[in-house]
């Protein structure tokens, strides 16, 4: 009794800090292009949004999906950052000419490094799933922290991971 005890602290221990919401999902077509939008920076880190959109770019790939970021001709990243209407603008232009498909939208609450010894990596972003007419599917939230020694972009795709894991896709 007492092993199982410990084994189950031991493990929450080494778990790290996470928490997720989700919509239930309805049945998503594989085979349906998914675009990603530009997410919202809500957090202190400027850029948050343009490394949260490649992580998010690349776990949803790496489940066998046909995923296309939004181009960033018009306006950069750091552009994108202080002007963030303007990016939106310039996407949903590029979406309105895209076949349709499924398009992630959301917002990233927290990305940093959190002050102290330690220096914990801490993340946390809301994502949105609609079809082409803007129709909301699905919605979800994560947040979650690691330990001193792991990186911010490892905890925020163990996040997103845990999070689009949550999508019922055929």
């Amino acid at each position: 009794m007492m092993k199982t005890i410990m084994a189950l602290a031991l493990a929450f221990i080494l778990s790290g800090c996470a928490t997720h919401y989700a919509g239930e999902s309805p049945t998503l077509s594989a085979s349906q292009q998914v675009y990603i939008m530009p997410l919202a920076n809500q957090s202190n880190m400027p850029m948050a949004q343009a490394q949260a959109e490649q992580l998010l770019a690349s776990a949803l790939a790496e489940q066998g999906l046909k995923v296309t970021l939004y181009p960033k001709q018009q306006v950069g990243d750091l552009q994108a950052s202080l002007e963030p209407a303007q990016r939106n603008q310039e996407a949903q232009r590029w979406l309105s000419e895209q076949q349709p498909g499924y398009v992630v939208s959301g917002s990233v609450q927290e990305w940093q490094y959190k002050y102290g010894l330690d220096g914990e990596p801490a993340v946390g972003l809301t994502l949105t799933l609609a079809d082409s007419s803007g129709n909301e599917l699905w919605r979800g939230s994560t947040s979650k922290t690691g330990w001193g020694r792991e990186s911010l972009s490892q905890v925020a795709l163990e996040a997103i991971d845990t999070l689009i894991d949550e999508l019922d896709w055929d």
